[in-house]
This record gives C-alpha cells, structure tokens and sequence, in this order.
C-alpha cells in the first residue's frame, strides 16, 4: 500500500471513530441512567416579557402530546423528575393535574436563579419503572409563601402549603378555567380565607381573575382592598383610592398586590398601574374574596413578602394562555446516548387515532401481499402448465377426414393446472357428445355447422369462468391502490386536527410542541403510500400476465376450433360432384 492510501486510510478511519465518539456522547451527563428519557425544557425569561432576576418561583410546566410521550413514562406519573440545568441538582415539584387519557399533565416546578438575557434550562426525567413517588408540595413552594390555592379539589379551597390555610366557602368550580378547576365566584358566597395568611408587615397577593360584574374582588378588613367598579380595578387603603386601572369583563388578567411597608403597587399583566403611599394596616378580621363579585379566579398566591415586579411578570407570561416561557427540546433517550432516532420520536408522537389509521393500513398491507403471493403463484403455475400442455399437444396433433373425434392423450402431471388442457377437454368432450348423436340418426355428415357453433359457445364460457378465476381478489390490490391513500389522508388531517387542538389548549405556540405532532400525523399518509405504490405496481404486473393467460386461450380456443372446422365435409355434395 502506498503512503497516500495510508494516510488516506488513517484520516478516512480518523473521522468515522470521532463521528461515532460524538454521535455516542449525550449533549449533557445524565443525571441518572435508571431513567431511560428525559427532555430539556428551555426558560427564556426575556422573551416572556420578565424584566428582572427572580430568585425563586413556582413555574408551571404544561405536558401534553405536543411535547410529552405518556407513553415513556408510568401510567400514575410517579416515576417523572425535574433537574436543574446543571443536570445534577434535583429540583422540588408537585402535580396540579395528570390525565393520562387525554394526554395533558400540569406540575408546578420549583425553579430558582431566573434572569433575563442569560439562557436556562431544566431537565423533565422519566422511564423509570422502580422510581417511587417524587413530588412534594409543600417543599416546592418557598417559605415566603403563606397560601397558595389551586381550585383543582373538590369542596373548599384548600392551602398547597404547610401552613394549612384552607378557605371557606367557594365549592364551585368551573373545569375549564384558565389552567385546570378555576373557582366561581357567584356574587352572593364570598369565599373567606383565614387572617393568619395577612399578618402584619410586607405582603404580596396575586391571582388570576375573569369578572363578569363589578364588586370586591379582595377585602382585607382594616387594611385594604381591590374594588372593580365601571371595569376599572382599585386600590382602597387607609381611607385613599388609587387611581383606576382597565380590567375588561369576561377575559383573564393576572392581577397583583404588593406592599413593601411603604406603598401599595396594583399590578395587571405583571406591569404597575396604580399606587397607594402608606403601610398596610393590621387585619382586624378574615380576608373575603368576591363580595358582591361575579366571575372566576385561578391560582391565588399569598406571601408575607413584597415580591418584586418580575415574579408576577413571570407568572403573567407563564400560566396564561400563549405562555412564552417554555420551549421543549425533543426527548431524549438514555440507551442511544442521548437521542430517540427519527423514527423513534415520530412513532412516540403518534396519537390514538393515528395508530388505527395505520393498524387499518397494515391489514391492508398483509392483505395485498397476500394477494400478490397467491396470484404470482397461481399465474406461475399455470403458465408453466400451458407451456407443458402445448408441447404435448402439438407432438400429437394431427388431420383426418371424417370425425372420429379429438384423441385423448396424456399431457403429462406437469400440465394438471393447465387453462388450455381444461379448453381441450371440455372441446373433445362437447365434439364426441356431438358426433355420438350424429352416428345415432344415421347422419352422413361429419359434424353440423351448428355443432361447431354450440361447441364455441361452450368454449368461451369456460374461458369467461377461467378469466373470472383469474380476477378473483385483484379487488383487494385496487382497494389498496385507491383507498390506501386516502385513508392515511385522513388520518393525517385527524393528527393535525388534535395536535393543533392539544396545544392551544395547553395554550404554548412553539414549533418543537407543534412538530412532533405533526409528523407523526404524516406518518398516516406514508403508510397509505407504502400500501398503495407496491399494490399498484404489483396489480399491473399481474394483469399484464393474466391478460397474456387470457390471450393465449383464446388463441388456442380458435385454433381447436379451425381444427374441428377443417375436417367437416359435405359429403353428399361430393357424391352429387
């Protein structure tokens, strides 16, 4: 080997082994290999509109089939984790929701060291079959934290917190609130909740809220209170009103109250529009939420802390509709080093719906191929019988004068399938039933014309019934061929339908929620493709050779019938001559 070729040879190997290294080495370690999946969930506070450091806060994370296979993961959810962007540090978490059947999970995950401009990351892990449960709700919220409410019990509201601050009243609950049970407010029950959570000193209370009349949406007795009047939401303290703030009946807005111990700062949409100078003062009684209100409310937070502007921006951007703080990366498997497989993500991706369409498409696959075995079977073995069968026949056929009949003779066991050997029988058969009644009456003629008319007949219908068994179940090839296509057609409009469905529901727009959905829904359309292109060349190719079947009989039908033609003879005209 020349020097060249060596060194050509050593770079070429060079290359493959650092593409393999690299294709085998995951984009981070993994946190723990007895989860076989994980999947990167992107922070972009900037992009959320956060315009400030938040030190700690409880995000909500939102799974559904966009961006999550509920497939890879226990039925009961115990076995998912979340871990910091270091990949090392397990991060504190609780379940508001997990509906495995339709596809959609909520956890509230506790995230920490949020600033804009700088890129974060956490990690969802799961596929563990052993993991026992992980969530702990009270641990996931920081202690500033006095009552945090997420509506998704039955009965009174009851505190996420270790503080055991249940409300009462508020039984009522609308299960398509904005993030999963929100609580109605019917103007008439005002729901209480405890003075414990509104000691004396900075404080923080934020909520989404949806008003269909004006009212007191918070009262704190002998301290303060938020008042929509005219759509427009105020502050009272200390016997002052803040100036109005817009809070539009009928849609969600996240309102905020903050006070430092020096003024009160009124927040809608995590951005300050209105303020009220002076300290809150001590609750005298228990705080009551929609008094005279009607509406709903969702996610109600109370912190003895007067949090900055950026926790409830964040909050804004990240629980309501078009929430723009999560992005996810596509999922991650632990046994390829870091990746599913292209195939592996379409099929993790496909819904319900998609595998009927393709379990459809299989049966007919199976049945096509079915088909074409049989027939490519079938067709062989007659053409080969055919060609046996003339061989035969023409090393015996021969003329004569008057009919004595065709002869029998044995083609062989070779043409026993033989479409032209069942022509013959059947023509030798009809000729000597005809030339037996002949000889019965004394004709002196050898066949009649009508006779060999009669015996045609009988002919081509065999070659009717002949071609008939030839077709049998070419049907199931252009049902394939026609009906295959459409079929995953619809199955991909299905699949698109459903993932465009899943994620306004989850209320994220981002192309790694949307694409998975989305190709795996075309996997519909491949699969009807995939039965449709073999079907259709399969189809044509026999039907070419059982139009050559049918050809080759009617050939041979005219053939034995210019022979039984041929040796007809009148002969009383001859004598008469």
């Amino acid at each position: 080997m020349s020097l060249n070729a060596r060194l050509t040879k050593g770079v070429v190997g060079g290359l493959v082994a650092a593409a393999a290294l690299t294709t085998a080495m995951p984009a981070y370690a993994w946190w723990e290999t007895d989860y076989a999946f994980r999947t990167k969930i992107n922070l972009n506070a900037q992009a959320a509109g956060v315009t400030g450091e938040v030190a700690r806060a409880p995000v909500l994370v939102r799974l559904h089939q966009g961006n999550f296979n509920f497939a890879d993961v226990k039925p009961d959810g115990s076995d998912l984790r979340f871990v910091a962007g270091d990949d090392r540090t397990p991060l504190k978490f609780h379940v508001e929701k997990w509906d495995v059947k339709g596809q959609q999970a909520l956890v509230w995950v506790d995230v920490q060291g949020l600033q804009p401009g700088q890129p974060a990351a956490i990690f969802a892990y799961y596929g563990n079959k052993d993991a026992k449960p992980g969530q702990d709700a009270a641990g996931s919220i920081e202690p500033d934290y006095r009552l945090v409410y997420h509506f998704n019990e039955q009965g009174a509201p009851k505190d996420v917190t270790a503080n055991g601050a249940n409300a009462q009243g508020g039984e009522r609950r609308n299960a398509n609130g904005l993030i999963a049970n929100s609580l109605v407010l019917d103007g008439a029950a005002p729901v209480t909740l405890p003075a414990s959570a509104f000691a004396a000193g900075p404080l923080s209370v934020s909520f989404w809220v949806k008003p269909a009349s004006d009212g007191t949406l918070l009262a704190l007795p002998g301290s303060a209170s938020l008042i929509l009047e005219g759509g427009q939401l105020f502050i009272e303290q200390a016997g002052k009103r803040s100036q109005g703030a817009a809070l539009p009946a009928g849609s969600w807005a996240h309102v905020a109250l903050s006070n430092d111990g020096k003024k009160s700062v009124l927040y809608i949409g995590g951005q300050s529009v209105a303020e009220l100078e002076g300290a809150l003062g001590a609750v005298t009684g228990n705080a009551v939420i929609g008094q005279g209100l009607s509406g709903e409310i969702d996610e109600l937070r109370v912190a003895g802390a007067a949090l900055p502007q950026a926790a409830f921006q964040l909050a804004a951007a990240s629980e309501g509709q078009g929430a723009r703080l999560l992005t996810f990366d596509t999922a991650e498997q632990v046994e390829t080093g870091g990746g599913h497989g292209y195939l592996g993500i379409l099929f993790g991706a496909l819904t319900l719906d998609a595998w009927i369409v393709i379990a459809i498409l299989g049966l007919m696959f199976v049945l096509a191929i079915w088909t074409m075995i049989s027939k490519h079977l079938l067709f062989s073995r007659i053409e080969k019988a055919n060609d046996s069968f003339l061989d035969a026949y023409r090393a015996q056929a021969k003329r004569s004068g008057d009919h004595d009949g065709l002869p029998a003779f044995d083609p062989g066991a070779e043409a026993a399938h033989s479409t032209l050997g069942h022509l013959y029988q059947l023509g030798r058969r009809e000729l000597g039933e005809r030339l037996k009644e002949g000889r019965a009456t004394g004709s002196r003629f050898a066949i009649r014309a009508q006779s060999i008319a009669a015996i045609r007949s009988a002919l081509d219908a065999e070659q009717v019934r002949e071609n008939q068994r030839l077709s049998e179940r070419m049907g199931l090839l252009t049902n394939s061929i026609s009906g295959g296509p459409f079929i995953g057609l619809a199955g991909t409009v299905l699949g698109v339908m459903i993932t465009f469905a899943a994620v306004a529901a989850a209320g994220e727009v981002n192309i790694n929620a949307i694409a998975p959905g989305i190709a795996a829904a075309l996997l519909a359309t491949v699969a009807g493709l995939v039965v449709a292109i073999p079907s259709m060349f399969a189809y044509n190719a026999l039907l070419v050779r059982s139009k050559k079947i049918t050809a080759n009989g009617q050939i041979f039908a005219d053939e034995l019938e210019k022979r039984i033609a041929e040796t007809w003879q009148d002969i009383p005209a001859v004598q008469a001559a």
